[in-house]
Protein backbone atom coordinates (compact mmCIF):
# COMPACT_ATOMS: atom_id res chain seq x y z
CA UNK A 1 0.00 0.00 0.00
CA UNK A 2 2.77 2.35 1.19
CA UNK A 3 4.67 1.61 -2.84
CA UNK A 4 1.64 2.42 -3.89
CA UNK A 5 0.62 5.45 -2.62
CA UNK A 6 4.22 6.39 -3.50
CA UNK A 7 4.65 5.71 -6.89
CA UNK A 8 0.95 8.00 -7.48
CA UNK A 9 2.51 10.99 -5.59
CA UNK A 10 5.81 10.77 -7.98
CA UNK A 11 3.02 10.52 -10.88
CA UNK A 12 1.87 13.84 -9.67
CA UNK A 13 4.91 16.03 -8.88
CA UNK A 14 6.00 14.98 -12.38
CA UNK A 15 2.86 16.06 -13.96
CA UNK A 16 2.40 19.46 -11.96
CA UNK A 17 6.13 19.90 -12.77
CA UNK A 18 5.03 19.54 -16.61
CA UNK A 19 2.09 22.27 -15.82
CA UNK A 20 3.78 24.33 -13.71
CA UNK A 21 4.52 28.26 -14.93
CA UNK A 22 7.12 30.11 -13.48
CA UNK A 23 5.84 31.23 -10.06
CA UNK A 24 4.75 34.77 -9.65
CA UNK A 25 5.06 37.19 -6.94
CA UNK A 26 3.31 35.88 -4.37
CA UNK A 27 0.24 37.77 -3.11
CA UNK A 28 -1.81 37.57 0.53
CA UNK A 29 -4.96 37.56 -1.39
CA UNK A 30 -7.08 35.84 -3.40
CA UNK A 31 -9.95 37.64 -5.34
CA UNK A 32 -12.83 35.95 -5.92
CA UNK A 33 -14.05 38.28 -8.52
CA UNK A 34 -17.04 39.83 -6.47
CA UNK A 35 -16.44 43.42 -5.42
CA UNK A 36 -18.61 43.28 -2.93
CA UNK A 37 -17.10 40.02 -1.25
CA UNK A 38 -13.54 41.04 -1.95
CA UNK A 39 -13.96 44.14 0.13
CA UNK A 40 -15.46 42.39 3.16
CA UNK A 41 -12.56 40.00 2.99
CA UNK A 42 -9.87 42.65 2.59
CA UNK A 43 -9.12 41.57 -0.79
CA UNK A 44 -10.01 38.11 -1.57
CA UNK A 45 -9.30 35.23 0.32
CA UNK A 46 -6.65 34.40 2.36
CA UNK A 47 -4.10 32.28 0.64
CA UNK A 48 -2.44 29.15 2.27
CA UNK A 49 -5.58 28.62 3.91
CA UNK A 50 -8.25 26.30 4.13
CA UNK A 51 -11.78 27.17 3.17
CA UNK A 52 -15.33 25.41 3.39
CA UNK A 53 -17.72 25.16 0.69
CA UNK A 54 -21.06 23.96 1.76
CA UNK A 55 -24.15 23.81 -0.70
CA UNK A 56 -27.44 24.49 0.32
CA UNK A 57 -31.47 24.67 -0.87
CA UNK A 58 -31.89 22.28 -4.14
CA UNK A 59 -28.05 22.46 -4.61
CA UNK A 60 -27.13 20.07 -1.68
CA UNK A 61 -27.34 17.01 -3.50
CA UNK A 62 -24.76 17.55 -6.23
CA UNK A 63 -22.99 20.78 -5.21
CA UNK A 64 -22.94 22.62 -8.62
CA UNK A 65 -23.12 26.03 -7.41
CA UNK A 66 -20.13 25.36 -4.79
CA UNK A 67 -18.01 24.11 -7.17
CA UNK A 68 -18.78 26.79 -10.03
CA UNK A 69 -18.11 29.60 -7.28
CA UNK A 70 -14.62 27.74 -6.24
CA UNK A 71 -13.95 27.49 -10.06
CA UNK A 72 -14.81 31.12 -10.23
CA UNK A 73 -12.35 31.98 -7.93
CA UNK A 74 -9.08 29.74 -9.11
CA UNK A 75 -9.83 31.47 -12.49
CA UNK A 76 -7.59 33.93 -11.36
CA UNK A 77 -4.36 31.95 -10.43
CA UNK A 78 -2.02 29.92 -12.27
CA UNK A 79 -0.78 26.62 -11.82
CA UNK A 80 -2.07 23.17 -11.38
CA UNK A 81 -5.16 22.20 -9.34
CA UNK A 82 -5.96 19.02 -7.74
CA UNK A 83 -9.59 18.03 -7.67
CA UNK A 84 -9.95 14.93 -5.48
CA UNK A 85 -13.16 12.42 -4.44
CA UNK A 86 -13.86 9.72 -3.21
CA UNK A 87 -16.07 8.72 -6.50
CA UNK A 88 -15.64 9.37 -10.44
CA UNK A 89 -16.10 13.28 -10.43
CA UNK A 90 -19.69 14.49 -12.04
CA UNK A 91 -17.46 17.25 -13.90
CA UNK A 92 -18.44 18.60 -16.95
CA UNK A 93 -16.82 20.87 -20.13
CA UNK A 94 -19.48 23.90 -20.14
CA UNK A 95 -19.49 24.35 -15.83
CA UNK A 96 -15.31 24.79 -16.03
CA UNK A 97 -15.90 27.00 -19.53
CA UNK A 98 -18.79 28.85 -18.13
CA UNK A 99 -16.52 29.90 -14.59
CA UNK A 100 -13.51 30.62 -16.79
CA UNK A 101 -11.19 28.46 -15.11
CA UNK A 102 -8.97 26.85 -17.82
CA UNK A 103 -9.63 22.89 -18.04
CA UNK A 104 -5.91 22.21 -19.05
CA UNK A 105 -4.92 23.15 -15.12
CA UNK A 106 -7.09 20.36 -13.76
CA UNK A 107 -6.24 16.64 -12.35
CA UNK A 108 -8.59 15.05 -10.89
CA UNK A 109 -7.95 12.41 -8.37
CA UNK A 110 -9.87 9.56 -7.16
CA UNK A 111 -9.57 7.32 -3.82
CA UNK A 112 -10.52 4.67 -2.18
CA UNK A 113 -13.56 5.01 0.64
CA UNK A 114 -11.81 6.45 3.55
CA UNK A 115 -8.23 7.69 1.78
CA UNK A 116 -9.61 11.06 0.55
CA UNK A 117 -8.11 12.94 3.88
CA UNK A 118 -4.63 11.37 3.91
CA UNK A 119 -4.59 12.29 0.04
CA UNK A 120 -5.81 15.73 0.81
CA UNK A 121 -2.91 16.24 3.47
CA UNK A 122 -0.46 14.97 0.92
CA UNK A 123 -1.61 17.40 -1.68
CA UNK A 124 -1.58 20.21 0.59
CA UNK A 125 2.12 19.40 1.62
CA UNK A 126 2.79 19.66 -2.01
CA UNK A 127 5.00 22.45 -3.33
CA UNK A 128 4.01 23.99 -6.43
CA UNK A 129 0.54 23.29 -6.45
CA UNK A 130 -1.92 26.37 -6.54
CA UNK A 131 -5.07 24.41 -4.88
CA UNK A 132 -6.73 21.59 -3.68
CA UNK A 133 -10.42 21.22 -4.66
CA UNK A 134 -11.43 18.21 -2.01
CA UNK A 135 -15.15 17.45 -2.67
CA UNK A 136 -16.12 15.60 0.92
CA UNK A 137 -19.67 14.19 1.92
CA UNK A 138 -19.04 14.86 5.39
CA UNK A 139 -17.61 17.64 7.23
CA UNK A 140 -14.06 16.92 8.52
CA UNK A 141 -13.39 17.02 12.37
CA UNK A 142 -11.96 19.47 14.07
CA UNK A 143 -8.70 17.68 14.21
CA UNK A 144 -8.88 16.72 10.44
CA UNK A 145 -9.62 20.17 9.48
CA UNK A 146 -6.43 21.21 11.90
CA UNK A 147 -4.02 18.64 10.30
CA UNK A 148 -5.14 20.28 6.68
CA UNK A 149 -4.78 23.80 8.03
CA UNK A 150 -0.89 23.23 9.52
CA UNK A 151 -0.43 21.38 5.77
CA UNK A 152 -1.55 24.71 4.09
CA UNK A 153 0.13 27.12 5.94
CA UNK A 154 3.71 25.41 5.34
CA UNK A 155 3.36 24.58 1.70
CA UNK A 156 0.68 28.05 0.91
CA UNK A 157 -1.26 25.60 -1.34
CA UNK A 158 -4.61 26.63 -1.45
CA UNK A 159 -7.55 24.27 0.14
CA UNK A 160 -11.01 24.13 -1.05
CA UNK A 161 -13.36 22.04 0.60
CA UNK A 162 -16.81 20.95 -1.32
CA UNK A 163 -18.97 19.97 1.23
CA UNK A 164 -22.34 18.69 0.11
CA UNK A 165 -25.25 18.24 2.69
CA UNK A 166 -27.44 16.36 1.36
CA UNK A 167 -28.52 13.63 3.75
CA UNK A 168 -25.83 15.43 6.63
CA UNK A 169 -26.69 17.13 10.05
CA UNK A 170 -27.54 20.75 9.23
CA UNK A 171 -25.07 22.21 11.79
CA UNK A 172 -21.37 21.14 11.12
CA UNK A 173 -18.84 20.78 13.61
CA UNK A 174 -16.60 23.28 14.50
CA UNK A 175 -14.13 23.44 12.22
CA UNK A 176 -10.28 25.12 12.11
CA UNK A 177 -10.52 26.44 8.38
CA UNK A 178 -9.79 30.22 7.44
CA UNK A 179 -13.62 30.48 6.29
CA UNK A 180 -16.87 28.67 5.57
CA UNK A 181 -19.44 29.35 3.26
CA UNK A 182 -22.76 28.07 2.50
CA UNK A 183 -23.62 27.91 -1.46
CA UNK A 184 -27.22 28.11 -2.42
CA UNK A 185 -29.78 29.65 -5.26
CA UNK A 186 -31.47 32.85 -4.91
CA UNK A 187 -34.82 33.48 -7.01
CA UNK A 188 -33.93 35.59 -9.82
CA UNK A 189 -36.29 38.65 -10.95
CA UNK A 190 -38.88 38.30 -13.53
CA UNK A 191 -38.27 40.71 -16.66
CA UNK A 192 -40.73 40.74 -19.69
CA UNK A 193 -40.06 39.26 -22.74
CA UNK A 194 -40.75 41.71 -25.65
CA UNK A 195 -42.02 39.48 -28.79
CA UNK A 196 -44.61 37.77 -25.99
CA UNK A 197 -44.55 40.38 -23.82
CA UNK A 198 -44.94 37.35 -21.16
CA UNK A 199 -42.80 37.57 -18.40
CA UNK A 200 -40.13 35.18 -17.77
CA UNK A 201 -36.94 34.96 -15.30
CA UNK A 202 -33.89 36.44 -15.48
CA UNK A 203 -30.22 35.88 -14.99
CA UNK A 204 -29.28 33.17 -12.28
CA UNK A 205 -28.63 34.18 -9.07
CA UNK A 206 -26.64 32.38 -5.84
CA UNK A 207 -27.28 33.39 -2.27
CA UNK A 208 -23.28 33.60 -0.55
CA UNK A 209 -23.20 33.11 2.95
CA UNK A 210 -20.43 33.36 4.66
CA UNK A 211 -21.03 31.59 8.13
CA UNK A 212 -17.17 31.85 9.50
CA UNK A 213 -14.34 33.93 9.29
CA UNK A 214 -11.81 33.90 11.25
CA UNK A 215 -10.62 37.32 12.47
CA UNK A 216 -13.84 38.80 10.18
CA UNK A 217 -17.26 39.21 10.49
CA UNK A 218 -20.03 37.13 8.61
CA UNK A 219 -21.77 38.60 5.88
CA UNK A 220 -24.66 37.25 3.31
CA UNK A 221 -24.54 38.56 -0.62
CA UNK A 222 -26.98 37.92 -3.51
CA UNK A 223 -24.64 37.78 -6.65
CA UNK A 224 -25.02 37.31 -10.39
CA UNK A 225 -22.14 34.58 -11.41
CA UNK A 226 -20.09 36.12 -14.32
CA UNK A 227 -20.59 33.01 -17.63
CA UNK A 228 -17.19 32.63 -19.58
CA UNK A 229 -17.79 32.00 -23.18
CA UNK A 230 -13.71 31.50 -23.59
CA UNK A 231 -12.81 28.12 -25.11
CA UNK A 232 -9.24 26.13 -25.17
CA UNK A 233 -7.78 23.87 -27.61
CA UNK A 234 -5.74 21.87 -24.89
CA UNK A 235 -4.57 18.30 -25.26
CA UNK A 236 -6.04 15.72 -22.76
CA UNK A 237 -3.72 13.96 -20.46
CA UNK A 238 -3.01 10.48 -20.61
CA UNK A 239 -4.31 8.56 -17.50
CA UNK A 240 -1.43 8.89 -14.51
CA UNK A 241 -2.61 5.48 -13.07
CA UNK A 242 -5.05 2.90 -13.39
CA UNK A 243 -4.90 -0.55 -11.73
CA UNK A 244 -7.03 -3.26 -11.23
CA UNK A 245 -9.90 -3.40 -8.24
CA UNK A 246 -7.14 -5.65 -6.69
CA UNK A 247 -4.12 -3.72 -7.04
CA UNK A 248 -6.23 -0.38 -5.91
CA UNK A 249 -5.14 -0.38 -2.10
CA UNK A 250 -4.20 3.64 -1.83
CA UNK A 251 -5.58 6.39 -4.74
CA UNK A 252 -7.36 3.79 -7.18
CA UNK A 253 -7.54 5.95 -10.41
CA UNK A 254 -5.85 9.69 -11.23
CA UNK A 255 -6.34 11.16 -14.45
CA UNK A 256 -6.55 15.08 -15.82
CA UNK A 257 -9.88 15.58 -17.34
CA UNK A 258 -11.06 18.90 -18.90
CA UNK A 259 -14.26 19.19 -17.31
CA UNK A 260 -15.77 20.61 -14.11
CA UNK A 261 -19.47 19.85 -12.98
CA UNK A 262 -22.26 21.86 -13.85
Amino acid sequence: MHQDKTDTLALLREKIRQMEAPPPVSAQRLPTGFAAIDTHLGGGLARGCVHEVFSSGRDSLYGSRSAAFVAHVLARTTGPVIWASEDYPDLSAPGIRQSGLNPGRLLCVTTRKGGLEALCEDVLNERGVCALVADIRTPLSLTQSRRLVLAAERSQVNGFLLCRTAGARSDPPASASMTRWRIGGSPSPLRTDLPSLSPVAGPERWSVELTRYRGGANATWIITPTRHEQTYSLPVAPVLADRTASEATGYDRTHRTSTLRA
